[in-house]
């Protein structure tokens, strides 16, 4: 008997802990006004052991147009991979290259299938939220 192990997996802000640091001058929240800055990216843990092993992680994309999904055109992301310990980091920084408004989805990634094979999944990517970047 063949037996299917689906993973729901989701991912949410913690209290949507984002902080900005604006770079230098210009307009605002104009989106080629500035120079960018870094924002501080948390969330909450995803309880998968596939998320939380060699091959686990997240994956944090950005981008300045609300709604945007993963794959479109002009969308950011950092790798956030395991390293060690019980869980992959919740946090990291990213690194905006203008100001403005960014818009950031998280998605967690796993490595499904056994060491040496290749694969994996990458879950749906959370709800955005957004932070301006002065």
């Amino acid at each position: 008997m063949f037996k299917q192990i689906q993973y729901l997996i989701f991912i949410t802000f913690l209290s949507t802990l984002l902080f900005a640091c604006g770079g230098g001058g210009g307009g605002g929240s104009s989106p080629s006004g500035g120079d960018g800055g870094d924002i501080t990216v948390s969330w909450e843990a995803n309880k998968e052991t596939a998320v939380n092993t060699a091959g686990g992680g997240y994956i944090v994309y950005f981008s300045q147009s609300s709604g945007f999904n993963p794959g479109d055109t002009g969308v950011s992301s950092k790798s956030v991979p395991y390293v060690s310990g019980v869980a992959s980091p919740t946090t990291t920084v990213i690194t905006t290259p203008a100001s403005g408004t960014w818009y950031i989805r998280i998605a967690a990634i796993s490595r499904l299938n056994p060491p040496g094979s290749t694969g994996g999944s990458e879950s749906v990517a959370s709800s955005q939220v957004s932070v301006n970047v002065p």
